[in-house]
């Protein structure tokens, strides 16, 4: 219960059209325009995250366009999906089972991204994060079911 009102709360942000401006005297140091949040430019995120397509795949098709076209329009760190590598989890514990799914705790190693390191050109990342997986069932179905479920 208390994570499906975690995801619910972190929908309403993502779908809130209200960008934070309390950093609007912070430029990029690439394009020189303004953050679209802290640390946050969403011009040159999406042109590195497009960089990187190629380089990872869920395997299906639909997941792989859900994840880019979420990191192509992020305004913040908080708005990225990722897709998590297996070999980048460790601590893999079952949790709880849900509709479509079996729920897992793990640790993800890399962690999310929160913002681009200028100096040595890559993600800033917190790394050991704690991270619930879905094993989805039927998951080459594309339904508005199973991307409820997601």
């Amino acid at each position: 219960k208390n994570l499906e009102k975690a995801f619910y709360w972190h929908q309403k942000v993502v779908e809130s059209d209200n960008v934070s401006l309390e950093n609007k005297n912070e430029f990029c140091n690439k394009c020189k325009q303004p953050y679209t949040d802290y640390l946050w430019c969403k011009l040159c995120n999406a042109i590195r995250f497009q960089r990187d397509f190629l380089k990872w795949t869920s395997q299906n098709e639909f997941v792989d366009k859900f994840i880019q076209e979420a990191q192509l329009y992020a305004k913040n760190s908080y708005e990225i999906l990722e897709w998590i590598p297996y070999n980048k989890l460790s601590s893999i514990n079952y949790y709880d089972k849900g509709g479509f799914s079996a729920i897992h705790k793990a640790i993800w190693l890399d962690g999310p991204i929160f913002s681009w390191n200028y100096e040595n050109q890559q993600w800033n990342r917190q790394t050991t994060y704690e991270v619930i997986l879905k094993t989805l069932n039927n998951s080459s179905s594309s339904d508005d079911k199973f991307l409820d479920e997601v």
